[in-house]
């Protein structure tokens, strides 16, 4: 410790202020008039949005729990008058729900009925009409009755007869007349349909039609049978204003002796 008193204290004081820095005075920064005005008036127009905004949220609210008073009251209201109809008896409600539901049922099947009826009373009119139907059928040889002649029968008209040649009467009296071209034969043996197409049997189918007719009575509905081709002499014959049709197959054959009684019974209510 013999160093002590070598050391210049003054000396040393002085190292030690060179050695300390010197404090940096900041100055306080100047607040501008104007910059505090403008942020007063920004924080009072968010207060206004605020407040404004408020409001309208507060007049939706109020708007809502009156539309949710109103829904309650109709809700209150119906039930009442459910309470009121029913004297709350569900029973009542179920009853009154299966009545109306088999009234639907009733009136569903009334219209149902309803036209059922209508259509059994035309099928019945269309029967009657055939039922009361008279039929003369000729076949222009010698031969016996066709296979033609019985489905008619078996339509059930009101009478149907069979003429041939041989039998011909002086006046068909019948309310239809079927003219058998397809069947018949001629003097010679040779079968009308077996005749090739051409002027041989347009002059045999001619000749036929053409004597038909004078026995044929004005009022008759006529219906010509002949299988194709056709024959034009059904379209050049001269009937007086007759109604006729030609029938190429036997089916064909019993529905227009049908339809002819339809337009007969017409004719004759004229």
């Amino acid at each position: 410790m013999d160093w002590l008193p070598t050391i210049d204290l003054s000396h040393l004081w002085d190292l030690v202020i060179a050695q300390t820095p010197t404090p940096t005075v900041t100055p306080s920064p100047i607040v501008s008039p104007a910059k505090n005005i403008n942020d007063i008036e920004l924080l009072k127009s968010q207060l206004e949005f605020l407040k404004t905004t408020n409001g309208q949220l507060g007049e939706s609210f109020n708007r809502f729990v009156a539309a949710m008073q109103f829904t309650l009251v109709v809700f209150a209201f119906l039930g009442g008058v459910v309470v009121f109809v029913f004297g709350n008896n569900l029973k009542s409600a179920k009853e009154v729900a299966t009545q109306a539901i088999q009234q639907e049922i009733d009136n569903h099947i009334a219209r149902l009925v309803k036209k059922e009826v209508r259509n059994v009373k035309r099928t019945l009119q269309r029967e009657r009409v055939i039922s009361s139907t008279t039929v003369d059928y000729y076949l222009p040889s010698s031969d016996g009755e066709t296979n033609e002649y019985k489905l008619l029968v078996a339509r059930e008209f009101k009478n149907v007869k069979f003429w041939n040649k041989t039998t011909i009467p002086q006046k068909f009296l019948a309310d239809v007349c079927v003219l058998d071209l397809e069947n018949s034969v001629d003097t010679a043996g040779k079968k009308f349909s077996e005749l090739p197409p051409g002027d041989k049997r347009e002059e045999t189918a001619k000749r036929i039609i053409d004597e038909f007719i004078q026995i044929l009575p004005q009022t008759a509905t006529l219906v010509i049978y002949v299988a194709p081709p056709a024959i034009k002499a059904i379209n050049n014959a001269t009937f007086k204003g007759r109604y006729y049709a030609p029938a190429n197959t036997a089916i064909t054959l019993v529905g227009m002796v049908a339809d002819a009684a339809y337009v007969a019974h017409g004719q004759n209510n004229l």
